[in-house]
């Protein structure tokens, strides 16, 4: 397939991480979301402990995405 304007461009790794740590959001939410549902015996170190992570997550997640582009000018 040739490379010009009809090629499809390869996504770098600054276009995927978005997709990434949205599924490590995903994940971390449901494990609080559970923890604090069932709210089972000591449940209360982890939930504190995944909320933590979560919040990072969400940090991390609104970086990526800000980012996402970074990428585009080593392709040039």
């Amino acid at each position: 397939m040739p490379r010009g304007s009809q090629g499809v461009k390869p996504l770098g790794f600054a276009a995927l991480r978005p997709v990434l740590v949205g599924m490590l959001l995903v994940v971390d939410a449901g494990i609080v979301l559970v923890l604090g549902i069932g709210r089972h015996k000591g449940w209360l170190p982890p939930f504190i402990g995944f909320g933590i992570v979560l919040v990072g997550l969400i940090w991390f997640m609104g970086w990526s995405v800000r980012h996402r582009h970074d990428d585009d000018q080593d392709a040039r």
